[in-house]
């Protein structure tokens, strides 16, 4: 009996001891699978990995989202830049989703002179990779009008003047190249011997010879310095009076739009305002002529100097919530 009892501890004793075995092996499989899941301390996340929280990008926002961003860009005067982070994006982004929305419409009429004047500044400046993205912008806003042709005409003239000045610098430079190469040569061969004293010989009386004229080098070719061109551009607006949208019309709720003409003067005034169209008529001409005429413009110029120009706008009516 005793030897039984003995046994059966022995027995216990062994399954204790093998499950407590057990249960460290697990803990310790358990850690190292931990250690291989976690990334190692200051370990950077793998080049082009997606980040946890993903910008959101115009086709997962609403047109009221975009409109809201569109909004806060004309705020902070991001109205064409950034490029991708800008208010005449965001909303061609919104008629991209509602080609009939009202808002981004009268948005991108009011904002076209605006863009246009900072294309032309960019031709003028010469920074015409900017310049041709702006354009590009204004041509989707407002596909075939006069504004982008005439953008487009200088934005080429001024790279096909930046390709000619190039030509010449580089003309320039391979022949300022060729002269030191000539220079360097001519001093690198050897002086002539001095010739041995001649023995005294009765003289004799030689016939002259004819001297041989020497070659005259031609003059280095200089090119001039190329002229400046005398600017050419469309009058530039720098004032934009927003029209007071009749009681009348609003209490109705009537929309429409009128479009006008009007004589720029060399000064920047803006004169001669008349309806050309309008839709309906006589409903908004009046509030519309009143607040073109506040505009002001920097004034048209040709060949460097002021001149007046006739342009028509149209001026959209539109209520912001229907």
């Amino acid at each position: 009996m005793p030897i039984e009892i003995r046994t059966l501890r022995d027995k216990n004793w062994k399954s204790v001891v093998a499950l407590a075995l057990c249960s460290v092996l697990a803990i310790s499989a358990c850690g190292k699978k931990e250690e291989a899941a976690k990334p190692a301390a200051g370990a950077q996340p793998a080049a082009g990995a997606s980040p946890q929280v993903a910008a959101p990008v115009a086709a997962e926002l609403s047109a009221a989202d975009l409109l809201g961003m569109a909004t806060r860009a004309v705020n902070e005067e991001r109205l064409v830049a950034p490029a991708g982070n800008n208010a005449v994006e965001f909303y061609l982004q919104v008629l991209a989703k509602d080609a009939n929305n009202v808002s981004a419409t009268q948005a991108l009429v009011d904002l076209f002179p605006l863009a246009a004047g900072n294309a032309e500044r960019e031709i003028v400046n010469r920074n015409l990779p900017e310049a041709g993205r702006i354009v590009a912008l204004l041509d989707q806003a407002s596909p075939g009008s006069y504004t982008v042709s005439t953008l487009k005409s200088k934005l080429n003239a001024a790279r096909t003047q930046m390709q000619r000045e190039e030509e010449r610098r580089l003309a320039q430079e391979a022949a300022a190249e060729q002269q030191r190469a000539q220079a360097a040569q001519a001093a690198a061969a050897p002086a002539p011997a001095a010739a041995a004293p001649a023995q005294p010989t009765r003289p004799v009386a030689a016939e002259p010879k004819p001297v041989e004229p020497k070659p005259v080098e031609p003059a280095p070719v200089t090119t001039a310095p190329a002229q400046p061109v005398a600017q050419s551009r469309d009058p530039v607006l720098v004032r934009q009076v927003r029209p007071v949208y009749p009681a009348a019309a609003a209490r109705r709720r009537q929309e429409g739009w009128v479009e006008v003409s009007f004589t720029v003067a060399a000064n920047g005034d803006v004169t001669d305002v008349n309806v050309a169209r309008a839709q309906p008529r006589g409903v908004f001409d009046r509030d519309a002529v009143r607040a073109v005429s506040q505009w002001k413009y920097e004034p048209a110029l040709e060949n460097g100097k002021p001149v007046q120009r006739t342009l028509t706008r149209r001026i959209e009516f539109a209520l912001s919530a229907k």
